[in-house]
Order: C-alpha cells, then structure tokens, then sequence
C-alpha cells in the first residue's frame, strides 16, 4: 500500500503537467503547432511504432550507445588503472587528459566523418570519445583515494604492486568505476546523437532533426520519449551490475 502511495505521490507532478499542457498551453492552433500537445505526441508515437520507424531509430541508436558505452569505460577503466601503476606515466600524462576532457564532443562530430566514415562505426566512436575520459578519470581517482593503510599492511609482508593492485585496488574502487558508468549513460546517449545529428540515415537523432525540419513537433517528441526511455533502459542495466558487484565484494 505504501509503495503504491509513493509511486502516486511521484506520478501526481507528471499527470498535473501534462494536463496543463493538454489544456492550457496548447489552446490555440499556434501554440499546438509550436509546442504540440501530449495527445498528438501518443498518437505519433504509436502510430510511429506500429509502421516500424521508431523502432528501427531505438534499435540502432541503442546498439551505437551500448558500444560506445562499453568500448569507453573499457578503455577508460583499462588507462586509469595503469595511469595507478606506474606514477611516473600518470605525471606526463595529466596535462593531456586535462586537454582532452576539456574538448567539446560535439567540436570532434566532423571529424569523425573523416576518421570513421558516415556509417555506424563513427556513432559508436562518438559515443566512445564522450565516455572514456570520464572513465579513467574516475578509475585513477578510486585508486588514489584507496586506504593507504590496506597497502602498506600488504607491502609489509612483502606484496607485490600487482598483488596490491588485485586484492585492494580493484575492490576498492568498484565504487568510482560503478559512479562513472551512471554518469557515462547521458554521455555515451550524447555521442551517439550528435553523430547522428551530423550524418545518419536512421537512429532516434536523424528522426529529430528530420522531423523538425519538417515541423512535426508531435513526432519530435515523441522521438525524445524513446531516448528517454532509452536511458531509463542503461540505468537499469547499470543498476543491476551495481547489485551484482556489491553482492560480489561480499562474498
């Protein structure tokens, strides 16, 4: 009973918006082409589903966020780890990564076009380039931040730096590299859509821009529906291996 008061209590800010801009803000004409109305954005969604259209557009721009996602936290993961392990790489390589991560994603769109091509390949690159920073940066930060008491009881009895790394960095910094993946969900969606905005025959980002070129507000939104829904989808995903590293660490 309880939860059902609370998921009530949550949905009550969504409904009273959305009767709002039902009734009030789309009374004119005007403000129904501007803006659209959450009627005609159900009926373009569902109409868009049933032909196939947003589906396809779901699929590959799911498909280029998940290998994006995963190829830039493994790479991330992978540089920050090493970054750890040998201080004197993490010294020269600072003001680098300082560079990098300070380079707008969308600035590097047009250059994708040269390096990967037009096709699905430079989507998932986009997606790529926008997560790994985030993912070494974390990682190195986790290993930092370790219980330099757990390494030095190690070193007493003689551990390698290896072993360390094993047994107290990796397990410690689960929580950095768990944190980076929640935030590398909207950046991994981000590189996938802007590569689409620049070049794409299909994916949720070449619906938006082809529909507002056309002025069909109802669709646009309903395009955004699906990448919400798209993000709700790798939170979820994340969230599940967040419980399954938790239950991991204590056994």
């Amino acid at each position: 009973m309880k939860k059902t008061i609370v998921i009530l209590i949550k949905l009550l800010p969504l409904v009273v918006f959305l009767l709002l801009w039902e009734y009030v803000f789309a009374s004119s004409s005007k403000n129904t082409f501007l803006y659209s109305k959450p009627s005609l954005i159900f009926d373009a969604l569902v109409k868009n589903i049933k032909n196939g259209i947003l589906v396809d557009d779901f699929k590959t721009t799911g498909l280029e966020t998940l290998c994006g996602f995963v190829l830039g936290n493994f790479i991330g993961l992978v540089l920050g780890f090493l970054l750890w392990y040998s201080s004197k790489l993490a010294v020269i390589s600072k003001p680098y990564i300082i560079a990098i991560g300070a380079i707008p994603i969308f600035s590097l769109a047009p250059m994708t076009i040269m390096w990967f091509g037009t096709g699905f390949f430079a989507k998932a690159m986009m997606a790529t380039l926008s997560t790994f920073t985030v993912a070494l940066v974390q990682s190195y930060d986790g290993a930092q931040n370790v219980d330099t008491s757990q390494i030095n009881l190690l070193k007493t009895f003689g551990a390698s730096r290896f072993t360390i790394f094993r047994k107290v960095i990796m397990p410690s910094s689960f929580i950095w590299v768990l944190s980076s993946l929640r935030l590398n969900v909207g950046f991994a969606l981000l590189g996938a859509f802007i590569g689409e905005f620049i070049t794409a025959e299909k994916g949720l980002g070449f619906r938006i821009l082809k529909a507002s070129g056309l002025y069909d507000t109802p669709l646009v939104f309903a395009s955004l529906l699906c990448l919400i829904f798209l993000a709700f989808i790798f939170n979820w995903l994340v969230g599940i291996l967040e419980k399954n590293v938790q239950a991991w660490k204590k056994n």
